[in-house]
């Protein structure tokens, strides 16, 4: 069954009045979002309690705010998404995880319109294959999938940009790059596995994973004549009659 839903830390922020209200309304209504929901290439969809008790389901990032005067960035709606989440969901299947080494982390954000803005990290969702009986019609199973890494921003918003459009600091060992100029990384998306192994001679004698003899003599392969011939030669001599 896909995991439409989870959990994501507790937000205070604000929801805009004209996405629970109508356009006319420009007015903020206080609350938390407190879960998520992803469906395949759609936005990403967040769940808020209301202050007068009244639950709002399944709201784009583009409708919350931390700041009553938040930048708005675009009186277009579908151009603000674009510049807070870059790419639509890419599996009904998600996992929420907060990463202690980010956690709090300042980072930069290089939007859509190249325009770096910067925030803080909050936390990450992530999505994944779900059942093995299911199709799989995702994109969640490739090497260069996207994460989405939730941002509170200085503006007032908030972001879910992914890995490669961020600029991480941490005082303790990074030296930022300049934004004008970023490193010219690939990814490696290459596919991989650990037991890529020729197994036909059976198992190694080497059983225990964190021992090996100081001299770890090169292994041979005897071929068939040769074993005959080793048997041969180690058969013991008896006298002739």
């Amino acid at each position: 069954m896909a995991q439409l839903n989870a959990n994501t830390p507790y937000i205070e922020c604000f929801i805009r009045n004209k996405y629970i209200f109508g356009n006319d309304d420009p007015g903020l209504t206080e609350g938390y979002i407190f879960g998520v929901k992803s469906m395949i290439n759609r936005p990403m969809h967040f769940h808020f309690q209301s202050c007068f008790g009244a639950v709002f389901w399944q709201m784009p990032i583009s409708a919350f705010c931390h700041k009553e005067d938040f930048d708005p960035l675009s009186e277009n709606e579908q151009r603000r998404l674009s510049l807070l989440q870059t790419w639509d969901c890419q599996d009904n299947d998600i996992a929420v995880t907060t990463f202690g080494f980010l956690q709090n982390r300042r980072v930069d954000v290089f939007c859509r319109d190249r325009v770096w803005r910067s925030g803080k990290y909050i936390f990450t969702i992530d999505d994944y294959e779900g059942d093995l009986n299911e199709l799989n019609i995702g994109y969640a199973n490739d090497q260069d999938s996207k994460c989405y890494h939730f941002l509170e921003m200085d503006d007032g918003n908030y972001a879910i940009p992914p890995n490669n459009l961020l600029r991480w600091h941490n005082p303790d060992f990074i030296v930022p790059y300049p934004v004008d100029n970023p490193p010219k990384v690939k990814i490696f998306n290459d596919a991989m596995t650990s037991e890529d192994i020729d197994r036909s001679y059976g198992n190694s004698p080497y059983f225990f994973y964190n021992h090996y003899p100081e001299e770890i003599k090169e292994e041979t392969v005897l071929t068939e004549d040769k074993q005959k011939a080793r048997v041969t030669d180690e058969l013991p001599e008896y006298p002739s009659a």
